[in-house]
């Protein structure tokens, strides 16, 4: 152990206190989230034009993410990077939620899913250097 460890504590024993900050929603809260995307995904099915379908995506996505259905809010978005292929909160939430994903994949030492995840990241990077030479 180095001095300045020994002085400080090591970066490990820092990362341990640190609670994880989540936001809890009360039972109220996420029934009006569900009920936001029940009325999400019929505007979906009614939407017309491309940009109107990539935001109601975006939305089920977000609010997919607040209760936690981390899945479905990445299908959302990448089903949104596929009609629309534009910065914005599909790119936002996807960073947010692969990064997630790698973490909870390296906690559980699931080294394909690592790769997996990390190549998604990739992909979303290569997709960003695409959207910024095309303007």
């Amino acid at each position: 152990m180095s001095f300045l460890s020994k002085l400080f504590g090591s970066n490990s024993d820092s990362k341990k206190n640190v609670p994880k900050q989540e936001i809890q929603l009360t039972d109220e809260e996420k029934g009006l989230i569900e009920t936001s995307i029940t009325e999400l995904n019929a505007q979906l099915d009614s939407a017309v034009s491309d940009d109107e379908k990539a935001d109601i995506l975006n939305n089920l996505g977000i609010q997919n993410q607040k209760i936690g259905n981390n899945d479905e809010a990445i299908k959302n978005f990448e089903e949104s990077l596929k009609i629309k292929e534009a910065f914005g909160p599909a790119f936002d939430g996807l960073t947010k939620l692969y990064n997630e994903k790698r973490k909870e994949a390296a906690f559980n030492k699931d080294d394909a899913q690592i790769q997996y995840w990390v190549k998604k990241t990739d992909d979303l990077l290569a997709q960003s250097k695409k959207i910024m030479r095309s303007r």
